[in-house]
């Protein structure tokens, strides 16, 4: 999604108990095109910056998106989407490092199956 930039004011601002702040913005009319894409972020984790005036991208320490596919490789995915399924299976991971030897040893003979 592309980022959108609009003038607004802070109505309120809330502090909440978990140390999180709840705040209430309120713009000027805006074109529907603006108000689509503001719709588009309903519910999403988004960045905000705030300031008195225009800001330029040069201006803006945006961080890096790092996508999970990007930090782990599928076997370790893999691995991961085991050792859940293992922890829902029989509540805890003691053994999980015999169980997953030996689940992995199960998939690749199915496959060699497959080639007979």
């Amino acid at each position: 999604m592309n980022p959108i930039q609009f003038s607004a004011q802070i109505d309120k601002a809330t502090a909440n108990n978990d140390r999180t702040l709840t705040l209430k913005v309120e713009t000027q009319e805006l074109p529907s095109a603006d108000v689509a894409k503001i719709l588009e972020f309903f519910q999403k984790q988004v960045w905000i910056c705030i300031a008195e005036t225009s800001i330029t991208k040069e201006q803006l320490n945006i961080p890096e998106v790092v996508d999970e596919m990007d930090t782990k490789s599928p076997s370790q995915r893999l691995r991961d989407r085991m050792a859940v399924y293992y922890k829902e299976k029989f509540g805890k991971f003691e053994g999980f490092d015999g169980w997953y030897k030996s689940a992995l040893e199960k998939i690749g003979s199915s496959y060699l199956e497959k080639l007979q």
